[in-house]
């Protein structure tokens, strides 16, 4: 069972890595881009335990921002991406419940603070942490978009009942 979960904290640090950074939209504002990582991150967080979801989330969303160039966010996001997994459980057979739709929208909440006090420490300066923070207010929504989706698309396949990783 270790070894599945483990496996599985690979798989969702590659995938929350590569959505980071290969499907993306550049933000010309700001020097950043939106991308749909949280969205596997917000699987993760469904369907792993707490800290073998933090681990995939951490070290996928940290590698992207390494192998991407912006090493200056590596620690924050590492930080933020574990703090995403919070509020949500995996326990019961589905992704998609009332109780992690809210859990992602309280997820993209805390993202959204969290670069916040990131952009304002790394900038020392409020006015370009606010304009990157309303910037990036699109990102962790659309991932939601895309978290139901797939959410969804697994649900009706059994996955999380298949995998049993809780």
């Amino acid at each position: 069972m270790k070894t599945r979960k483990l496996t599985m904290t690979a798989l969702f640090a590659a995938l929350v890595c590569i959505a980071t950074m290969f499907i993306h939209l550049p933000v010309p504002m700001t020097g950043g881009y939106v991308h749909i990582g949280d969205a596997f991150i917000y699987l993760a967080a469904a369907m792993l335990p707490m800290p073998y979801a933090m681990a995939a989330s951490a070290i996928g969303a940290g590698l992207a921002d390494a192998f991407s160039g912006y090493v200056v966010y590596v620690l924050p996001t590492v930080i933020i991406k574990a703090l995403l997994i919070l509020p949500f459980s995996a326990k019961g057979d589905k992704i998609i419940t009332l109780r992690t739709l809210a859990a992602s929208i309280v997820a993209s909440v805390i993202g959204i603070a969290g670069y916040f006090v990131a952009d304002w420490i790394i900038y020392t300066n409020m006015a370009t942490a606010l304009a990157n923070m309303f910037a990036g207010m699109v990102q962790p929504f659309s991932s939601i978009v895309v978290f139901v989706a797939l959410g969804y698309a697994l649900d009706k396949s059994n996955v999380k009942k298949r995998f049993n990783l809780n």
